[in-house]
């Protein structure tokens, strides 16, 4: 009876070993070519609708990107990991919070629209304390892009969401 028990369990260790490394495994593939919007690629926060500059707090641009560790996919969906470089230039900062709204859009091969997807980049600004002045900032962040449907994904376009 111990034996058939035995059996029994290290049938069902094996056998379930073999069905989680078929769903889970990873396999590198092609990244996406990205473009920055031109008409989204600069955000302004603060008071917009005047035309005083002592209104406006940062003005943030995208900049760069990068595909450090590769794109990757599995049974269930393909991942872009991409880092974002976006430069924030302070004007009138009340404090140091920085609020991106973020937009991409995930095209096919025939620039059909697939998906698109939204984030938030919260960071702070530099501050420098010997000269009481707020610097330009360097924001980095890592966007974890995923597409669940069985398309390939060609390209990408990145930028700043409107909130009016």
């Amino acid at each position: 009876m111990k034996k058939i028990l035995l059996l029994f369990t290290l049938f069902l260790l094996f056998g379930c070993q073999n069905i989680l490394k078929k769903t889970n495994e990873n396999v590198s593939i092609s990244c996406p070519q990205v473009f920055f919007s031109s008409e989204n690629n600069v955000y302004i926060q603060g008071d917009l609708d005047s035309l005083n500059l002592e209104k406006i707090i940062y003005k943030a641009a995208l900049n760069n990107y990068s595909f450090v560790k590769g794109c990757f996919s599995n049974n269930e969906s393909s991942y872009y990991p991409l880092d974002l470089l976006v430069l924030v230039e302070p004007i009138n900062p009340k404090d140091q919070n920085i609020n991106l709204p973020i937009f991409v859009i995930l095209y096919d091969k025939n620039n059909n629209v697939i998906d698109k997807q939204y984030f938030r980049i919260v960071d702070n600004l530099n501050y420098d304390e010997e000269t009481s002045l707020y610097q330009i900032t360097d924001v980095i962040n890592k966007l974890k892009i995923y597409n669940k449907q069985n398309i390939e994904v060609d390209s990408l376009t990145v930028g700043f969401v409107k909130i009016k």
